[in-house]
């Protein structure tokens, strides 16, 4: 009897240990600036199409002209697919139009990516609405975040048009 509550014990520790991993990883209310943007040119140094998200690093320059190399996390590379894109759809030296929600401090790291490719105006990503329910922000309407004001760029109007879904060659 001991044995068997002994083997019980250890399972229910086991599963809360992994429930709370789950839970933090979905809990972004205190990692991201949902207050500003950044809207500006880039340029792309790394695509890891990898669990649990897609990520993208480029390069951008603030308003002091200083590079900076920042990530954005995207959505899971099955969501993806669902989106149009694939595991090559961002290549090294891209050149992107890019506005993300970036995150709070002096992290230079964001989410809510949309993206504008330079060469032919292609667009992934989402429509610039984050979150959900009644804490979901427009971050189109929200200001530029200070220290990236002068190296803003206009975003091309959203026509709402994305590439097909498509299946790995």
């Amino acid at each position: 009897m001991t044995r068997k509550l002994a083997v019980l014990f250890v399972m229910t520790m086991g599963l809360l240990a992994i429930s709370n991993l789950v839970v933090a990883h979905h809990g972004t209310a205190g990692v991201y600036d949902y207050t500003v943007r950044i809207t500006t040119k880039a340029t792309v140094t790394q695509y890891i199409w990898a669990n649990p998200h897609v990520q993208i690093y480029f390069k951008l320059k603030n308003d002091k002209g200083e590079e900076q190399t920042w990530g954005v996390e995207t959505v899971s590379p099955g969501n993806a697919l669902g989106n149009g894109w694939t595991k090559n759809s961002f290549k090294f030296g891209d050149q992107l139009l890019v506005s993300f929600v970036p995150a709070k401090g002096d992290r230079t790291f964001g989410t809510c990516t949309q993206f504008v490719f330079v060469a032919d105006g292609k667009r992934l990503g989402g429509s610039g609405r984050c979150g959900t329910g009644a804490e979901a922000v427009d971050m189109n309407t929200l200001p530029v975040k200070p220290g990236y004001k002068a190296v803003e760029v206009k975003m091309p109007p959203d026509d709402r048009k994305r590439p097909e879904s498509e299946q790995e060659q």
